[in-house]
């Protein structure tokens, strides 16, 4: 498991057992996601036993069974799972039941890193990229407050050479193939998954240098209604509703929540064209899910899925006095989006489960509209829309010469269709449109429980680029003898240009290139696992390397794109351990080193050469409490600045780029939790609690130290029937 986050389990401190790190089950990393029964959280050991056994979120994750020799093999049946015992209930409510799907991370070779819901809660955090800040090769930049612009990077891969999916639905826009980490609310989350290095030969464009998977709660479980209220620093409200229940049968969870926030002053100037005029940035957020699902028959079941996500806020110019660097200035413009994300699958299992066939069609509309209201006014409303239906085919077998073998071969067929729609004050209101093909082959095997490869291959025929051929390998190997596990992978990633690189345009700014050739990459890492004081820890240690070619640069000003012909390098080492110093308290922690340089040979950008994370969570009063405290660091990196000036020959401003250094900056925060009676639940945080000033873009200030405190109530109705999947 290379997760550089560890928190106590579902479970409470006093039943966790401290020989074992808890498992952790990946989705993301293969085509094959194996069908496993929901489980509750295991009952706690027996106090004779020195270890614990096999809970049941292992025992159901055993490969398929090998069959006799004259049937394919079919998935093992996973055994009924237990009820939680009077002895946990009384501590708390049943956590949410996890989603089927998925395999051990430790059988496959891919590099990455899990967070938890138990960790998000640990953390108290309400936006999920503060939970991402400083994972192994993972860097954050936001600009300015809450609801500015937050990029994820994964290991020096530009912000929109990362996938961002959530429940399989892809969630970046189809304007700049980015997606804005401020509108990821951790509320309703299950389980995110960082997966690094090229994975296009999965999952196509803009998986170049990552993905980051997000799987959400689901109604499986006893109904449960619950809220929060929060307050706190920056006159910040916070409002949580989520009502779930149901059994495989048919479940359903639905959740809203609202934030709002007046904000803090991210400009580092007055605007010297307003003068007087000084405003806090305020910004709210409201988020809707609504996940479900059911049986259609015996061996067929479906889900849906249906989100949305509503921001708004001010935000500043951009600008200053001539002769300095531009900044940040005070400016009454407001910003706004609408993200709607609709996905329906059906799943159809044959042969006894050695056979699954999967539909799938989604859809993704993002609406963002900006209002600029500083010394050149200009407003832009930009939408794009992209469609995808899908089948899926998996079949799993073994061999009769080779029974501790176990093989799957999947293949995926995909249609996606891409609509950008920019309108603005000096547009034309065209409406543009792309399409393509996408065909995948991928076959995973399983040799003695020891050994675990996957190739992929994938193709995609489009309409508007050169056809595109993307792959990935990858290995595991356990040696519990000697308790390591090397692992690797190595493949190539795509990135397509995006509609606004395209056909974008802002006046005096930004001119689009309809030309440009995809970003292309081939990448490769190799590491090795190890488990530690008896189970109890584990240190993983990683070697990366990548290339990029055909990179998308911006030269002059307006800003004019094209493809530079240079080599943009990127490597580096990542370190993630875990360690469980006792059944109460843990500990988790993780370093980067990385070197991206663009094809000159310059650092890029925002890249900060090292990074790094500790986390400790600790559980008291059987259960009832948890305290945490991370410290985030982010090295000293540089950054683009732009110094303002006077054309001589036409009057107007001119921006020069030059090189600014961003200092370090070291993050610390404390989060703690108690359960006051069955229920109800205090908690609180602090964030930034040494008060560090520092900037993540060049410009944009970030706030201080702030605290917020609120309380959590859960109801909980009896399990229903079937709950477990029985």
């Amino acid at each position: 498991m290379t997760a550089a986050l560890l928190s106590s389990d579902a479970l409470p401190a006093s039943a966790q057992a401290p020989q074992e790190l808890p498992p952790i089950i990946v989705q993301g990393a293969t085509l094959d996601a194996p069908k496993l029964l929901a489980q509750t959280p295991a009952p706690p050991p027996q106090a004779q036993s020195p270890r614990r056994a096999p809970s049941p979120s292992t025992a159901t994750q055993a490969p398929p069974k090998a069959a006799p020799p004259t049937a394919p093999a079919a998935a093992q049946p996973a055994p009924s799972a237990p009820t939680a015992t009077a002895s946990s209930a009384a501590t708390g409510p049943v956590e949410p039941l996890p989603e089927p799907g998925g395999i051990p991370a430790a059988n496959t070779g891919t590099s990455l890193s899990v967070i938890t819901a138990a960790d998000l809660k640990s953390q108290q955090v309400r936006n999920a990229a503060e939970a991402l800040r400083s994972l192994p090769g993972v860097s954050v930049n936001r600009t300015g407050g809450a609801a500015g612009l937050t990029q994820l990077r994964i290991r020096g891969a530009e912000a929109n050479q990362t996938l961002v999916l959530i429940d399989g639905i892809e969630a970046n826009s189809g304007t700049d193939g980015e997606f804005d980490f401020s509108d990821l609310s951790a509320e309703d989350i299950e389980r995110i998954e960082i997966l690094r290095g090229p994975q296009s030969g999965l999952y196509g464009s803009n998986a170049l240098g990552g993905v980051v998977n997000i799987i959400t709660k689901g109604g499986r479980g006893p109904l449960t209604i619950a809220g929060s209220a929060e307050g706190g620093s920056l006159r910040t409200r916070d409002y949580t509703a989520r009502v779930s229940g149901g059994n495989d049968r048919g479940n359903v969870s639905i959740g809203v929540h609202r934030r709002e926030s007046d904000g803090f002053n991210v400009a580092t100037a007055r605007n010297p064209d307003l003068l007087g005029f000084r405003d806090t940035d305020s910004a709210a957020l409201t988020s809707f899910s609504l996940k479900a699902g059911g049986q259609i028959a015996k061996d067929a079941s479906f889900d849906v899925i249906l989100r949305n996500v509503a921001k708004s806020g001010g935000r500043d110019g951009f600008g200053g006095v001539t002769g300095q660097l531009a900044t940040a200035i005070d400016d009454p413009s407001r910003f706004s989006s609408n993200i709607w994300l609709v996905g329906v699958n059906v799943r159809w299992d044959m042969l006894d489960g050695a056979l699954t066939h999967m539909l799938r069609a989604n859809r993704n509309s993002t609406r963002r509209t900006d209002d600029d209201r500083g010394a050149f006014p200009f407003r832009s409303d930009n939408t794009s829309e992209t469609d995808k239906v899908g089948y899926v085919a998996t079949y799993r077998f073994a061999l009769p010469l080779m029974s501790t073998a176990k093989h799957s071969i999947s293949g995926l067929v995909e249609k996606e269709f891409e609509t950008f729609k920019p309108r603005s004050d000096f547009t034309t209101g065209e409406d543009f449109r792309r399409s393509r093909v996408g065909t995948v082959a991928e076959y995973r095997g399983e040799f003695a429980d020891r050994l675990f490869v996957t190739g992929t291959v994938r193709r995609d025929y489009n309409d508007s680029f050169a056809d595109f051929t993307t792959w990935r390998s990858t290995a595991s190997l356990k040696l519990p003898e000697v308790a390591l596990r090397p692992h690797g992978s190595v493949g190539t990633g795509v990135k397509y240009p995006s509609f606004f690189e395209q056909f974008g345009f802002i006046p005096g700014f930004f001119l689009p290139n309809p030309n440009l050739r995809p970003e292309t990459s081939f990448g490769w890492d190799a590491g090795v696992e190890f488990t530690l004081l008896r189970d109890r820890a584990t240190l993983d240690v990683t070697y990366f390397r990548a290339n990029l070619e055909n990179r998308i640069v911006a030269l002059g000003f307006p800003t004019n794109l094209t493809n530079d012909p240079g080599e943009a390098t990127r490597q580096g080492v990542e370190v993630a351990g875990k360690y469980r110093l006792s059944p109460a308290l843990s500990l988790g922690v993780s370093y980067t080193y990385l070197d991206a340089r663009d094809g000159n040979g310059l650092r890029e950008v925002r890249r900060a050469p090292h990074g790094g994370r500790v986390d400790a969570t600790y559980g008291f009063d059987a259960g009832r409490g948890t305290f945490n405290v991370a410290a985030a660091y982010n090295g000293r990196s540089d950054d683009t600045a732009f110094r303002l000036g006077i054309d001589p020959n036409f009057g107007g401003t001119t921006f020069t780029p030059e090189r600014v250094k961003l200092d370090d900056y070291l993050l610390l925060s404390i989060a703690a939790a108690y359960r006051i009676q069955p229920g109800v639940e205090l908690f609180g945080r602090v964030e930034n609690l040494a008060n560090q000033r520092y900037q993540e873009v060049f410009g944009y200030q970030t706030a201080g130290a702030t605290a917020f405190a609120g309380v959590r109530f859960t109801h909980q109705d009896k399990p229903l029937d079937g709950a477990a999947g029985k």
